[in-house]
């Protein structure tokens, strides 16, 4: 949820009636663009004077516990470029002041045992090589002195990986730490990554002035533009080059504001970041794979662990069930009108005045009951927890932090703003102290009328937002965070923080018994260990519906798995049509949501007619039927890093721009009917041709072979959102109707084999099963299934 700014009135004529609709659209004069941020304007288009471009003092070099250190020099400064080479065909490149103050993250994000590699460094043509003393490791960095100096980083004998000081910046000053640096791709064909963007799956040239550079910086974005490079809720600053026959990519190590302008005007394909500030800490990731560049990125920062079952069904959720009686209401239509679902969501209404920990009593009058009535059904619900806390002396959590545990002034008084509840102040869950406080009122006893049907948590609000339009809706950047770290130094993992301090939480509350499921409006890299996350606050739109697609793939192969968007869209009204077509798409992404605005008509499934009823029944079925494949993909997921839903190039490195059609790890394709009015779609049956081929699965029971390598005009009707299985698979399914989970794990399993009967295959079952009773995989080896076999 988020709080509205501004509504256009559109006149809307049908045949037999006349009526307004009102349209929300995001606010551009508090929400900047480039022109208006002083550090992106004065240095998007900026060129350095020759004086002012940094050469690499190469017989000046030295090296220490394998990290080479070379001076780099312009007329007026002196700064340190650092290399290492890292296990998992990585390199690290660091540039720093000789008496550096800027932020380092530390493990807040990075979470692997970094293994520097031993080295060798030969001086060769002017140039210093660096490679690893063991030929197992591929990788080598060749920096040539300039100016302006590169470095220039190989995959075995390939260049990959071009860093060009031809940019470089370094501001040093009290008010400014500002740096700017551009990197090549070699070869690359497309860019991919910067979540999170309401954009398509390849990032798009920017250079041109065409369009604002892609902007990170977690921002409140209430009725986002779609297709656009907005900066959104979450920021991942991670970007690959892909072709191909190769892949690379680099991953800034960095949580402030940047701006990133992309070209594929240059010799090679380019990236050029203008960051606030904090340290130029840049990871280079070899590959040489989409699959291995996902792996690497999730080595070094984690992996999301396994779910409850429950929360990979369906969850019914709106702003807001206003009581206990709607609450009630909701369930029961649902199971009267045979739509299974897992979960029942409580929005800021469910509490006292926006008091989190705190319930309005008098609109739920006993929440305990509530809850035993949701668990009788097999159901859970899950509850919303912003980190603004009101300020009120006679509110038991404000009073326990007031002294030590909020943001504050740089003269030591706590920060306050207007939020949900009015003035507010804001957890610093950079002090440890503080988030232990916060993680701590998820305790049953703290939290009252909480029970173990309250399952779940919705960490929304933390970008961080605030209602002051001033300030582009989040905290100042000059506050500070544990004493002296500026806010602008970590604005982008303040929601990491939130949902950290909550998973501690819940793992206390429920004794590390149960596995936490969290939602979190905003991500970082590393947010996956902790929570999923939806795509906020989407409007009813086409464009929209297929931008949910590229969204969850593109933050899928960068880590953050757990990944869905509003079905029909927060704001506005979906038409029937939309409706449909949207639950059908949304049933392959990860999580999966409807939920509306309090300004958007009820749109509970039931609410519809039959005949969009009975659309929106099947596609909940049908991903019942499949929530046996989502949960061993999670399983997998575990083990090897490897995304959940990927784009095709994931794995048809050939395949660059399918921004519609997803694969569902490597067995299930799902292309989305994104366009209204539509009797056919286009769509690429990917693989081998004359080797692989696909079902196509979801025209009742009809089934029909595509060979690949084919494009293929496939015909839809209102009933039909192309479906397909690999030829060559096995699909393990739920097929028995079933009114949530709960139901599902009592009922027996249905093994689809997908004969290929184009080319001989080696057949593979995957399949995981557990009792879901602990929350590390490893602890439960004892009582799951993986089963492996080839047939």
């Amino acid at each position: 949820m988020a709080r509205y700014f501004i509504y256009l009135a559109i006149l809307a004529t049908t045949l037999n009636s006349c009526y307004s609709q009102w349209v929300p659209v995001i606010d551009k004069n508090v929400f900047k663009n480039c022109s208006r941020i002083s550090f992106c304007s004065n240095l998007r288009h900026h060129i350095l004077d020759q004086a002012d471009q940094y050469a690499a003092v190469i017989d000046s070099y030295t090296v220490d516990n394998h990290v080479v250190t070379i001076p780099i020099k312009n007329a007026d400064n002196t700064l340190h470029l650092k290399i290492s080479l890292l296990d998992g065909n990585k390199a690290r490149v660091k540039v720093e002041e000789i008496n550096s103050t800027r932020y380092e993250l530390g493990d807040l994000v990075i979470v692997e045992d970094l293994q520097v590699l031993p080295i060798t460094t030969k001086l060769k043509n002017s140039s210093i090589n660096i490679k690893s003393k063991n030929n197992a490791h591929h990788q080598r960095v060749v920096i040539k002195p300039g100016p302006p100096f590169t470095v220039n980083v190989y995959y075995k004998d390939s260049l990959r990986v071009v860093l060009n000081a031809e940019r470089l910046l370094m501001e040093s000053l009290n008010t400014s730490q500002v740096f700017t640096f551009g990197v090549e791709f070699e070869e690359a064909s497309r860019l991919y990554g910067l979540f999170n963007h309401a954009y398509k799956l390849a990032l798009g040239e920017t250079m041109d002035n065409s369009t604002d550079p892609f902007r990170l910086r977690n921002s409140d974005s209430w009725a986002y533009e779609a297709d656009s490079t907005m900066a959104l809720y979450g920021a991942i600053p991670a970007i690959y080059g892909h072709s191909h026959d190769r892949s690379s990519g680099i991953f800034l190590h960095n949580a402030a504001e940047q701006w990133i302008d992309i070209t594929y005007k240059t010799r090679s394909p380019s990236a050029y970041f203008m960051v606030e500030g904090a340290a130029f800490d840049l990871f280079v990731l070899l590959g040489p794979t989409p699959k291995d560049l996902t792996r690497q990125m999730t080595t070094m920062t984690g992996r999301a662990h396994m779910p409850q079952l429950w929360t990979l069904g369906y969850h019914q959720c709106r702003f807001s069930y206003k009581s206990q009686e709607d609450i009630k209401t909701v369930v029961a239509l649902m199971d009267a009108n045979d739509f299974p679902f897992d979960a029942i969501w409580l929005d800021g209404d469910h509490s006292d005045d926006n008091k989190w920990f705190m319930w309005n009593h008098t609109t739920f009058t006993d929440p305990i009951e509530m809850q035993r009535n949701i668990s009788a059904t097999g159901r859970k619900c899950v509850s919303i927890s912003d980190p603004h806390i009101k300020v009120d002396d006679k509110y038991a959590v404000y009073a326990g932090g007031k002294k030590d545990y909020f943001v504050k002034w740089a003269n030591g008084s706590n920060y306050e703003a207007d939020c949900w509840p009015g003035l507010s102040s804001w957890i610093d869950f950079l002090k440890p102290d503080a988030a232990d406080y916060y993680a701590s009122w998820y305790a049953f006893d703290k939290f009252n009328g909480s029970t173990e049907t309250l399952a779940g948590i919705w960490n929304d609000m933390n970008e961080p937002a605030v209602f002051d339009d001033s300030i582009e809706k989040t905290l100042p950047f000059e506050t500070l965070h544990n004493g002296s770290v500026k806010h602008g130094d970590i604005h982008n993992i303040y929601g990491l923080l939130q949902v950290k301090a909550t998973h501690k939480g819940l793992l206390n509350r429920d004794q590390h018994q149960k596995r936490p499921f969290i939602l979190t409006r905003s991500t970082f890299a590393g947010s996956q260990r902790y929570a999923a996350m939806w795509t906020g606050d989407n409007s009813a739109t086409w464009e929209h519906f297929a931008n949910s697609y590229s969204e969850c793939m593109t933050s899928n192969i960068l880590g953050m798995v757990f990944c869905g968007a509003d079905i029909g869209g927060f704001l506005r009204d979906p038409d029937d049509q939309l409706l449909q077509r949207w639950y059908q798409g949304a049933v392959w992404t990860p999580f999966f949501r409807g939920h509306s605005s309090r300004e958007s008509k009820r749109r509970e499934p039931y609410l519809f007619s039959s005949e969009v009823q009975t659309v929106i029944r099947n596609a909940l079925r049908l991903r019942y039927q499949h929530i046996p494949v989502f949960y061993t993909l999670f399983f997998e997921h575990t083990r090897t890093g490897d995304p959940i839903i990927r784009p095709l190039f994931y794995q048809y490195p050939e395949i660059y721009e399918r921004d519609t059609q997803m694969l569902i790890g490597t067995d299930i394709m799902s292309v989305a009917v994104t366009k209204e009015n539509v009797t056919s779609v286009e769509v690429y049956i990917p693989g081998k041709r004359g080797v692989d081929s696909w079902y196509r699965i979801d025209r009742n029971k009809t089934w029909t072979l595509s060979l690949a390598g084919e494009v293929e005009n496939v015909e839809v009707d209102i009933n039909s959102s192309p479906v397909y299985y690999r030829a060559g698979s096995i699909i393990v399914r739920n097929d028995m109707k079933v009114r949530s989970t709960t139901e599902a794990v009592h009922t027996a399993y249905t093994i689809y084999v997908n004969r290929n009967q184009v080319s001989v295959y080696l057949i593979i079952l995957k399949f995981y099963i557990d009792l879901e009773k602990l929350y590390r995989v490893s602890q439960i080896s004892a009582n799951s299934q993986y089963l492996s076999y080839a047939v």
